[in-house]
């Protein structure tokens, strides 16, 4: 099945609002575990859910990001030297943060791309704002972007400004081509999804 197909599965299969509050439930259960372990576990399976839905997993994107964010924690040493190059030190507590730091910034990014979708209605006029605002969010990220050097921020304003200009003429009490899943079975996968996210907090704080 190619990627349209599964974003059509998937809004055939899960409601918008239950998406959103297992989004926020994984979210939750992201920030409050300790551990790397489980951080990165959710990172996966975020990563996992959001192909699953029709999403872009750039997976060579995601680990030159983790890259950048370890490499710059480590630019502080801290903690006992694990290797050294020159002047160039890897430590211990300063890998561990920047590790923590970069899965949990890829994780909350991939878990809100998997679970916030651009059909969630928000009552009142901030609720409007906010959904017009997830619309472009939406197509920013399904768009293949693609910036020259010499020509950097032309590029980027064009495309903004045309994803700016398709939401001001977007008809927002036309129903969408794929209905909302309002079933069941989407609900439990997701309550199972954030249940497991929890687990693992649950099981350290219980010891």
């Amino acid at each position: 099945m190619d990627r349209s197909g599964r974003a059509e599965r998937s809004r055939r299969l899960f409601d918008p609002y239950a998406l959103a509050a297992a989004g926020l439930a994984v979210a939750a259960a992201l920030l409050f575990q300790p551990r790397l372990a489980p951080r990165a576990g959710i990172l996966a399976g975020a990563m996992a859910f959001s192909w699953a839905t029709g999403r872009k997993v750039p997976v060579l994107g995601t680990a030159l990001v983790i890259a950048g964010i370890v490499g710059a924690n480590l630019l502080v040493p801290v903690g006992r030297v694990l290797a050294s190059w020159g002047p160039i030190r890897v430590t211990e507590t300063a890998l561990m943060e920047g590790l923590e730091k970069a899965v949990t910034f890829e994780a909350l990014i991939y878990v809100s791309k998997a679970t916030i979708r651009s059909d969630l209605r928000i009552p009142g006029r901030a609720g409007n704002l906010i959904g017009s605002a997830l619309r472009c969010y939406e197509r920013i990220l399904e768009t293949r972007i693609k910036l020259k050097r010499t020509t950097f921020f032309r590029d980027l304003d064009e495309i903004l400004l045309g994803i700016y200009s398709e939401e001001l003429f977007v008809d927002r009490n036309r129903p969408s081509r794929v209905p909302a899943g309002r079933g069941s079975a989407g609900t439990v996968l997701l309550v199972l999804a954030a249940a497991a996210a929890w687990v693992p907090y649950l099981l350290k704080a219980s010891v």
